[in-house]
């Protein structure tokens, strides 16, 4: 039995046409998520430096462009996942599309730091309907069996924008300049949201309806006590690989490593790439274990632990360059491969129709918890004197401040690892009539 809204059902509404066209739905959802994703990367920590020196802003200050942009992306993912059961995935990510590239287009014409913050809040507010929008979709699209295939698949792109928002931008700000340079993708963002437009509707589209917020959907998650340990997790895990290749990594190697700045964002490149490999894996390995899910999450945990504790014992030895590049690409991995796991693991512990705010909330943590670890970590930076501090100079900061920084980040990935403990073990559902039972009574899985 096909799921409603499968174009490739025989004798479906859709029809062969529509059939033909579902890779073109993907591919035009997935080039607006490349965007969105590129976006969390490139700022602040690619023009790190050029944003610090420019606008005369401390470490916590380059950091909250960060933060601002993660802390409404969290925050709206409540919202968000009303507003997607409600006007569906195509809708919402159109409507979420166009702020997110009026924002793009806005940030590098900001000479003023209120523009600046004001387009980096717009900016965040469109990316945030993107992720729920297009799971939305694939949801209805396509058989349940394909999820966690497809969401790999869905994160790869958005790695992918992520890799090109390293060094590839680095090598155009040395060309042309960072504003050039981030004007130019925000004209490929809107030639992007118009492939998006013309996406046509899934079959089980129906009429615009306006949303009617409701908190039964996230009262009945946070019952579900099975839940609560995934969004511990999300508070942590993702924000610490967040904080390393978005924000603080590519400056760490250049004042800590002595790398230059293309070797540094080589670097982080390598890191994204890594994670784009890793969440295909991700989406893969639970069927190659007979569908489990736990012992995937957990052993991603370790790997973070080692991961930090890798890039604090190299911080304290001034190992070289080459060590904190195996501890990169192993948070890299680690998140790769439990991103999928994390996510069907959400929806099998809730029912179908209340799956998008299942998801919504460890989102909404996740985060949310980027912009508190970035901003906890750029006020650990800011307590230790910076050399530099002629205008116009890059500030260095001393090797105290990483090793208390790599030691604030060990720490939380221990506590990550301990949580991970207590994730409940899922299987597939067949389909939505056969949601678990304790994701209806907030029981734990035996």
């Amino acid at each position: 039995m096909r799921p409603q809204g499968d174009w490739s059902a025989p004798g479906s509404r859709a029809g062969t046409g529509l059939a033909r066209a579902t890779p073109a739905a993907l591919l035009a959802m997935a080039s607006i998520y490349f965007f969105s994703y590129f976006q969390r990367t490139a700022i602040p920590g690619t023009v790190f430096d050029q944003l610090q020196t420019e606008f005369g802003l401390p470490a916590s200050g380059v950091a909250a462009l960060g933060s601002l942009f993660t802390w409404i992306y969290g925050g709206m993912q409540i919202v968000v996942g009303i507003v997607v059961d409600g006007w569906g995935g195509r809708r919402s990510l159109l409507a979420g599309g166009l702020a997110l590239a009026l924002g793009s287009l806005l940030f590098p014409l900001a000479h003023a730091l209120p523009l600046l913050f004001a387009a980096r809040a717009l900016t965040g507010f469109g990316a945030s309907f993107m992720y729920l929008s297009i799971v939305k979709e694939i949801g209805t699209r396509f058989g349940q069996e394909h999820f966690p295939a497809l969401l790999g698949g869905l994160l790869a792109v958005g790695y992918c924008g992520g890799m090109t928002a390293t060094l590839p931008f680095e090598r155009a700000i040395a060309a042309i300049g960072w504003r050039p340079a981030l004007l130019i993708e925000a004209a490929l963002s809107f030639l992007a949201l118009s492939a998006a437009w013309l996406m046509p509707p899934s079959a089980a589209t129906g009429p615009l309806q306006a949303p009617r917020p409701s908190l039964k959907p996230l009262v009945e998650v946070f019952r579900n006590r099975a839940c609560l340990p995934s969004f511990a997790t999300s508070f942590i895990n993702f924000p610490i690989f967040f904080v390393v290749l978005t924000v603080l990594g590519k400056k760490f190697l250049q004042d800590f490593a002595g790398l230059d700045s293309p070797s540094a964002a080589a670097t982080m490149l390598a890191m994204s790439a890594t994670s784009a490999l890793a969440v295909v894996a991700g989406g893969l390995l639970p069927r190659a274990i007979g569908g489990l899910r736990k012992p995937i999450l957990v052993g991603a945990s370790a790997i973070v632990v080692l991961a930090t504790a890798l890039l604090l014992a190299g911080t304290l030895l001034a190992a070289q360059a080459w060590v904190f590049l195996a501890g990169y690409l192993l948070i890299a991995t680690a998140i790769g491969l439990g991103g999928p796991s994390a996510g069907a693991t959400m929806k099998d512990l809730n029912r179908l129709e209340v799956m998008a705010s299942g998801i919504s909330v460890t989102n909404a943590l996740s985060y949310i918890g980027c912009g508190t670890v970035a901003q906890a970590c750029g006020m650990i930076l800011d307590h230790y004197h910076p050399a530099g501090l002629a205008q116009d100079a890059i500030l260095v900061y001393p090797s105290a401040a990483y090793v208390a920084l790599f030691s604030f980040l060990g720490l939380l990935s221990l506590l990550n690892f301990a949580l991970s403990l207590a994730i409940p073990e899922t299987r597939p559902s067949s389909g939505p009539a056969s949601a678990p039972r304790y994701a209806l009574e907030g029981r734990m899985p035996k």
